[in-house]
């Protein structure tokens, strides 16, 4: 009789200017994204995925470059050579994208301090840039995101406050 090994759920957190990579079953989570922006890019077919937790929009106009998973940009591209290495094609990889809120409700919405509109703006370019489908995004608004990605499925979860928990 052969015996099948199935292995647990692990919940990977992902914290700011962070990017993890994982398998299913795996569900990875990223809190608390103000403007900052939560990107997935998943693998339907090999069932791996990444998620990144950047800040700031571009890596190019910084003047510390240490942490990539800091940029939007740089992120990106960290996240698509991490899932190739892993076995994925990026002609298969879908991407979400989540958060880029305007936390200041002060701001105009062109505002040059309006960094969560500036990230959204860098995330669209770089996945088209890459012919990387984007399947979904729930961004902008003022108000915080929690984002679970359920590498099993590659369904996506954000939860609010103000509008409980979703399937994005």
């Amino acid at each position: 009789m052969e015996k099948h090994l199935t292995q647990e759920k692990k919940i990977i957190e992902v914290n700011i200017a962070e990017m993890k990579v994982g398998f299913a079953p795996d569900i990875l989570v990223t809190r608390g994204l103000g403007s900052c922006l939560g990107i997935a890019i998943y693998d339907p077919l090999k069932k791996i995925g990444a998620i990144a937790h950047p800040m700031l929009p571009d890596i190019d106009s910084a003047k510390v470059k240490s942490n990539p998973y800091r940029f939007v940009n740089s992120a990106i591209m960290k996240m698509v050579e991490e899932l190739e290495k892993m076995g994925g094609l990026r002609s298969r990889f879908v991407a979400k994208i989540f958060g880029g809120a305007k936390m200041f409700s002060s701001l105009s919405q062109d505002s040059i301090l309006n960094i969560g509109q500036k990230n959204i703006d860098m995330a669209l370019q770089v996945l088209k840039d890459l012919n990387i489908k984007i399947a979904a995004q729930d961004t902008g608004g003022n108000f915080g995101r929690t984002v679970e990605f359920d590498l099993e499925d590659g369904k996506t979860y954000v939860n609010t406050i103000f509008k409980g928990k979703k399937e994005i």
